[in-house]
């Protein structure tokens, strides 16, 4: 009988002592790369969200690029709701083409504020066609996430951090990082 209860015994003992698992700790907000302008911060109003959504439309032909975009940023946890606009409701964003061989934007977010207006995520067809799969979800990504209200982080340097919103769109991944959902966030709640 001894023997039966030195076993349980030795091994509450060994739990007591044992380090407590270490903690995971959460990403931190990167800040904004722009010092001025409308890429300097992150605000509600710089965004397309209309009542913790985005109703959105699309004229491209970069439909699984932007697909890949509406679901990367539609991780568990957002509070956001990335959703195709009805025939009741009004169209906050709108995927749509454009050609400029003089232009070294692959993607553009450009915000149309008033009642009723569209924001505008346009893809370069002159640039996103010599761009392979990967990247132009890079692009997609990326526009949505201006979309979102977020701005430019760094990509380079000491203060580097990963992240979709990184200007340089060779380096950025596809999906949002940790970095870029704890802005989400302080952002969104």
């Amino acid at each position: 009988m001894r023997n039966l209860l030195a076993g349980p015994a030795a091994l509450a003992a060994v739990l007591l002592v044992a380090p407590a698992p270490a903690r995971v700790h959460a990403a931190l907000p990167a800040p904004c790369t722009a010092k001025s302008g409308s890429d300097a911060t992150e605000t509600r109003e710089d965004s397309s969200v209309d009542d913790g959504e985005i109703r959105w439309t699309a004229s491209t032909k970069y439909r699984s690029e932007y697909r890949h975009a509406n679901r990367a940023w539609s991780y568990s946890g957002a509070k956001i709701k990335i959703v195709p606009d009805a025939a009741t409701t009004v169209s906050d964003l709108n995927y749509e083409d454009f050609s400029d061989a003089r232009s070294a934007a692959a993607g553009v977010w450009s915000r149309h504020p008033g009642p009723a207006a569209t924001d505008l995520i346009r893809f370069n067809k002159a640039r996103m066609d010599t761009y392979d799969a990967a990247t132009r979800r890079m692009v997609a990504a990326h526009e949505l996430g201006h979309a979102l209200g977020l701005c430019h982080k760094s990509g380079s340097g000491k203060n580097a951090v990963r992240s979709v919103m990184w200007p340089d769109v060779a380096q950025y991944p596809d999906v949002p990082t940790d970095v870029d959902q704890a802005n989400m966030k302080r952002l969104w709640g």
